[in-house]
């Protein structure tokens, strides 16, 4: 009887304590978790990050990387000198650059004359950024003119897919030749469904 008693006062005790320790704990729950894991922001290959300037870029890279100034003087491109490993295949690596900051980034693949390592890539996408959506060839073509104007033709931009990060960044895959193909990563700011173009006064 005497151990039955001291139970019940020891839990009469530490019932109310544990109360207030549950109540004044924050627990997120799964969704916010989730969330909060989505609006991390966006970490290129080696963790490169938007808004880096091209000096900060190459000591995280550390291979050979050529500077260009673009048709645009606000814009500048960096370029690999030899092709980089992406996935299982090979691409030229092109970051863009405007004002000195980190905008876009471009990874430049020559097709075997089949779709397979393109679908091959598009698979690997979607299993990282989920389900694709059609951005258009005009959205590609008005996100590339800011840098190379008319480099692109809108008849050549085909087979696009588009998939949008967590934080904003957009990614685009499409083919901007006969027998070239692209995967292209552009910052919040100017990338997404809705971007792309110059809104100025619309």
């Amino acid at each position: 009887m005497k151990r039955l008693l001291a139970a019940a006062c020891a839990a009469l005790i530490l019932f109310p304590c544990g109360t207030v320790y549950a109540e004044n704990m924050t627990i997120p729950s799964i969704r916010e978790t989730i969330q909060a894991e989505q609006t991390d922001a966006f970490t290129f290959r080696n963790g490169v990050q938007w808004g880096m300037t091209p000096e900060q870029v190459q000591g995280i890279e550390n291979i050979p990387m050529t500077m260009r100034t673009s048709k645009s003087s606000e814009w500048s491109v960096m370029l690999t000198s030899s092709p980089v490993q992406v996935s299982r295949f090979t691409a030229d690596l092109v970051y863009m650059f405007h004002q000195n900051q980190l905008k876009m980034i471009t990874y430049e693949f020559q097709s075997d004359g089949s779709m397979l390592s393109y679908q091959y890539l598009t698979g690997a996408l979607c299993s990282v950024y989920g389900e694709s959506w059609d951005p258009g060839s005009i959205l590609i073509k008005a996100l590339m003119d800011r840098i190379y104007p008319d480099r692109y033709r809108t008849e050549w931009i085909r087979e696009a897919r588009g998939w949008t990060d967590g934080d904003g960044t957009a990614v685009y895959q499409y083919y901007f030749s006969t027998n070239s193909y692209a995967i292209l990563y552009v910052c919040p700011e100017l990338g997404g469904q809705n971007s792309g173009y110059d809104v100025n006064g619309l």
